[in-house]
């Protein structure tokens, strides 16, 4: 899996965590974007955050990202917006030299994910990837390490409403 597409998981998985928050729902303590909603603007972003420590474009649109402490891991948390403003995911990512170290943060995460939001109908459980998408009203909240000899990598993404695909659209 090619960097890009990394990316844009995590940035999934990141904005369907947020539609949870957003939703009241108690997921997980302290998830990493908690003061943020799908109605958070960039402005906002910057008010709260200060300036990125970088950016780029991603297959939602215009991302930034920030540093962030979570669950005692120095990680990175990142926020896209489209082309019209509006967030459409939030994704927290941590990548570690030790993949059974990501395995074990991911199993964590999804146990916690799991006994929130129910058992998920969507989970690919190979070697080298695990992933995990919850279809909600509120938006998709996606799950995923992948464990490579390149890299190692945890993400875990909220995306709005409006990025998310329902189960029903993937059937039709």
């Amino acid at each position: 899996m090619n960097a890009k597409k990394i990316i844009t998981s995590i940035s999934i998985l990141a904005i369907t965590f947020m539609g949870f928050v957003a939703c009241g729902k108690d997921l997980i303590s302290d998830p990493p974007f908690t003061t943020f909603n799908f109605d958070t603007t960039y402005d906002d972003m910057i008010k709260e955050l200060g300036e990125p420590d970088s950016e780029k474009e991603s297959y939602y649109g215009n991302a930034y990202n920030y540093s962030s402490d979570y669950l005692d891991l120095q990680g990175n948390v990142q926020y896209a917006f489209d082309e019209d403003g509006h967030m459409t995911n939030m994704t927290w990512a941590y990548f570690s030299e030790d993949g059974e170290e990501i395995t074990d943060i991911y199993n964590d995460l999804h146990k916690q994910l799991q006994n929130s939001l129910g058992k998920t109908k969507e989970a690919t459980n190979t070697v080298t990837n695990l992933a995990d998408i919850w279809r909600l009203d509120s938006g998709n909240i996606e799950l995923a390490a992948i464990v490579t000899s390149d890299y190692n990598v945890v993400m875990f993404t909220y995306l709005s409403p409006e990025y998310s695909t329902s189960s029903e659209e993937l059937e039709e």
